[in-house]
């Protein structure tokens, strides 16, 4: 009886160790999982976080983009339109130089002409005064 008392008492110390290892066990298990549980949840915040900055930088980038492609056009439109400006500027001053250069060359057409008509002029009057004094000097020369 002393072996079978001994027995049941060894076994009996082996199940009670046994059960308490698979509490142990069990305790252990479900505190991993709610650790596991707190690192995924964690995780999935974490993940969410950095979709939003992501979105968020996105959102920047591209806001920032727009703002520099607005800025470049518009500085673009200022220096197409004072290009635009200079160029007629230039347009009218030639213009402006071609016609005083045809006025000029107008008036020195005139001018020249009226210079040439009037020396013409000046010597057939020259001619014919000289044609009758000569006419005078030999109608005296024929009478003396």
């Amino acid at each position: 009886m002393e072996t079978t008392m001994f027995t049941l008492g060894i076994l009996s110390i082996i199940s009670a160790a046994s059960v308490a290892l698979v509490i142990y066990g069990t305790v252990r298990v479900l505190k991993l999982k709610t650790e596991t549980t707190e690192i995924w949840r964690q995780l999935h915040e974490n993940f969410n976080m950095l979709h939003r900055s992501v979105e968020e930088l996105n959102r920047e980038v591209n806001l920032n983009a727009e703002r520099m492609r607005t800025e470049v056009n518009s500085d673009l439109s200022a220096f197409e339109q004072d290009v635009n400006r200079q160029f007629e500027a230039t347009s009218r001053d030639i213009n402006i130089i071609e016609a005083t250069m045809k006025n000029g060359i107008k008036q020195v057409e005139t001018n020249t002409w009226q210079n040439s008509k009037s020396y013409t002029d000046s010597r057939i009057d020259k001619l014919v005064d000289t044609y009758f004094e000569v006419q005078s000097i030999k109608k005296q020369i024929l009478k003396d």
